[in-house]
């Protein structure tokens, strides 16, 4: 067995290796042992690699089992995803490949990242919060005027609807064009529906190889940016608008879409661009589970393996996600069961 011809290394500053295979694309996160176990592979004995590196042939199986799971063995693909109930409730999925379109259009964008178009967007943004608070009173008047009127507001929600998913999709485009710049693969955009409730998600998986921290935070942070310049504009555009027109009511209904967007977006205990900035900032892959795992070693009186600078942080996440959880199932189930008792009131 030996590895693909596209799998190559990337040496992370925080000590271990990124095994990526831009084919899916996948990778793996290995030591340095098993860097030299892996890059051993084909050239020598299976039992010659384990004797050398003082390893078992059982840890080797492991090792090839991640690797063929990932496809990076020749004749090996990624296993197709197995269904479980969790599906029921989250499940994905994909409508396109955006990578060569996004390889074809990224030169035309890069400004964007700039330092001289990120002083000016900062710039923009200030102003814009500025008006937003100065002309309070017009807003709440275009609220009214939207939202009063109960003969059109049927129409509105579906405005709002409308406005809500281009704005997730240009969040998404966001994701996606800014992995991109990084040199990064964009496999999939897609569909996803989380209790039922439809949204967009971008497969940037890929970010995890980029080794600066600042690029994985901007990949993920890109879908708040686009957001927040959203809102900014309708913020412009209705404070622009005549009184009571129409151009005011959609400016209003768009800068509605996206700061809700925004807030949602940022909760770091809902698995959205919130938690995954907190993770890349951070540097804490996999926070949640590690959270969790991190109190069953208290339980169990085992010295933890995570580092003494990010404990804390893993401490804090852990009850604070679990309350959320707790807080947000108690919600749907009190809603299921006021749905059943209008349906059957014997109940």
């Amino acid at each position: 067995m030996q590895l693909k011809s596209k799998v190559h290394w990337i040496q992370h500053p925080d000590g271990y290796w990124i095994l990526r295979n831009p084919e899916y694309p996948t990778f793996i996160q290995v030591d340095n042992i098993d860097k030299n176990v892996i890059s051993q592979l084909g050239k020598k004995p299976i039992t010659a690699i384990a004797n050398r590196y003082d390893i078992t042939l059982q840890d080797i199986q492991q090792i090839l089992q991640k690797l063929a799971a990932t496809g990076m063995l020749e004749g090996t693909e990624p296993p197709p995803q197995k269904f479980s109930f969790r599906q029921i409730l989250f499940f994905k999925i994909p409508l396109f490949q955006p990578d060569q379109w996004l390889a074809k259009h990224i030169d035309k964008f890069r400004w964007i990242w700039t330092a001289g178009f990120g002083f000016f967007l900062c710039f923009f943004l200030g102003q814009t919060l500025f008006l937003w608070l100065a002309y309070a009173t017009d807003i709440v008047s275009a609220h009214q005027e939207v939202w009063g009127d109960f003969t059109v507001a049927p129409i509105n929600l579906l405005k709002l609807g409308f406005a809500t998913m281009l704005v997730v999709f240009l969040h998404e485009l966001g994701h996606a064009f800014t992995l991109k710049y990084f040199g990064g693969i964009v496999p999939e955009i897609g569909l996803l529906f989380m209790c039922f409730i439809p949204g967009m998600y971008t497969n940037t998986s890929d970010q995890y190889c980029l080794v600066k921290r600042k690029q994985r935070v901007l990949v993920v942070a890109a879908g708040v940016i686009v957001q927040i310049v959203i809102w900014a504009l309708a913020v412009w555009l209705l404070l622009a608008s005549p009184p009571q027109s129409l151009l005011q009511q959609n400016s209003y209904l768009l800068m509605s879409a996206a700061l809700v967007t925004v807030v949602l977006n940022l909760n770091p205990l809902n698995a959205f661009d919130g938690y995954y900035l907190l993770v890349a900032m951070t540097g804490i892959n996999n926070l949640r589970k590690r959270s969790l795992e991190f109190y069953l070693d208290l339980l169990r009186r085992q010295p933890s393996p995570e580092k003494t600078s990010d404990q804390t942080i893993l401490a804090i996440y852990a009850p604070l996600s679990i309350l959320y959880t707790m807080l947000v199932l108690s919600y749907m189930l009190w809603l299921a069961a006021n749905w059943i008792s209008k349906i059957f009131p014997f109940f």
